[in-house]
């Protein structure tokens, strides 16, 4: 009886073997309560030039992967030149592939946006401009054009290991896979291929991808949704965040939005964020001699039917100390891993 008492009791205080890949909220507990306590923390670093879209996507984090998308000319490519330049300024080491534009214009664009002038007036202050330029944390990919996925991934490899690399842009994913099919049945499954490549890229590296996926063609002229983008749904599955670009005359018919003689302005809206799920839009204006996104004012967001920031988006985002950032972002054990314009 003695033998299987001891046997019962043996056996209530089983627990099972467990597996490496389940856990339970104990495991838990330690990281839930500090993303209760520190809240601020887990927000990612602020934009400068876009305060209004720090507010809505709770600013630059790594390990996700961000989409943007746009008709041709409504300035993607520009968005994210200024947009990537505001993370540099703050430590983020950052590797440009650009695909469509040659590596020095966009490089002259980018000195334009971050010295603020158009030197194309007046040189006398290219040399220090430059130099500074010089100094932030910015490497470019060599590939232009059609371009095989994995010298790209290989190249982004290299660059996480030697220049300890968090953002990556490509620009664009269209051109970047031409015509090549390879052993692919359609074009949309070795995009789906390329997608799936880079997405396992920012989770295994905690490094934030930023992709440029063009819209269908017919879309050009109409407002852009999440199933604009082209090719299949597997871009805006996995991504974390889905940034597109308007143009007010396509939003007018179903939003607050209206043209205005008075401020001529395109729309960043926001159609996805996985973080805390908050959607919105961005109108800005466009400073041409300087090729600089500027949000527009509460006075200018009136004018096209808005109401001020602060009415809109009422609970402000605080800023995230960069060194603060780069510590949490550095320490891998706290990370569940899995969030912009053409010329």
């Amino acid at each position: 009886r003695r033998a299987t008492k001891s046997l019962e009791e043996a056996v209530m205080l089983a627990k099972p073997f467990p597996h490496e890949n389940i856990t339970d909220f104990s495991e838990l507990r330690a990281q839930v309560l500090d993303e209760f306590v520190n809240a601020d923390g887990y927000k990612g670093l602020r934009s400068p030039s876009f305060p209004t879209l720090t507010r809505i996507l709770k600013g630059f984090r790594r390990g996700e992967m961000t989409v943007v998308t746009g008709p041709t000319g409504v300035g993607k490519t520009s968005f994210l030149s200024q947009l990537s330049l505001d993370y540099a300024q703050q430590g983020v080491q950052t590797l440009w592939g650009s695909f469509e534009i040659p590596n020095a214009r966009l490089a002259k664009r980018m000195l334009s946006q971050y010295a603020r002038k158009d030197f194309s007036r007046s040189i006398a202050d290219f040399n220090d401009s430059a130099d500074q330029f010089q100094e932030l944390p910015l490497y470019f990919l060599r590939f232009f054009g059609m371009t095989e996925v994995e010298k790209v991934i290989d190249a982004m490899d290299y660059a996480i290991y030697v220049y300890d690399v968090q953002h990556v842009l490509l620009d664009n994913l269209q051109f970047m896979m031409g015509l090549q099919q390879g052993s692919f049945r359609t074009k949309f499954d070795a995009q789906d291929y390329a997608l799936d490549l880079f997405r396992k890229f920012s989770t295994k590296h905690n490094v934030h991808v930023t992709l440029v996926v063009h819209p269908r063609k017919e879309m050009d002229k109409a407002a852009l949704g999440i199933s604009s983008v082209f090719g299949t749904a597997k871009a805006t599955q996995e991504a974390d965040n889905v940034v597109i670009l308007q143009r007010p005359e396509a939003l007018e018919k179903n939003s607050n939005f209206r043209q205005s003689d008075e401020v001529d302005y395109r729309v960043l809206e926001v159609k996805k964020n996985r973080f805390d799920g908050e959607l919105g839009a961005v109108p800005y204006k466009f400073e041409r001699d300087i090729v600089t996104m500027v949000e527009l004012d509460d006075l200018e967001r009136m004018k096209i039917g808005l109401l001020p920031v602060a009415e809109e988006f009422p609970d402000a985002t605080r800023e995230v100390a960069p060194d603060a950032w780069m510590l949490r972002a550095d320490d891998d054990d706290d990370i569940i891993g899995d969030g912009l314009f053409d010329e």
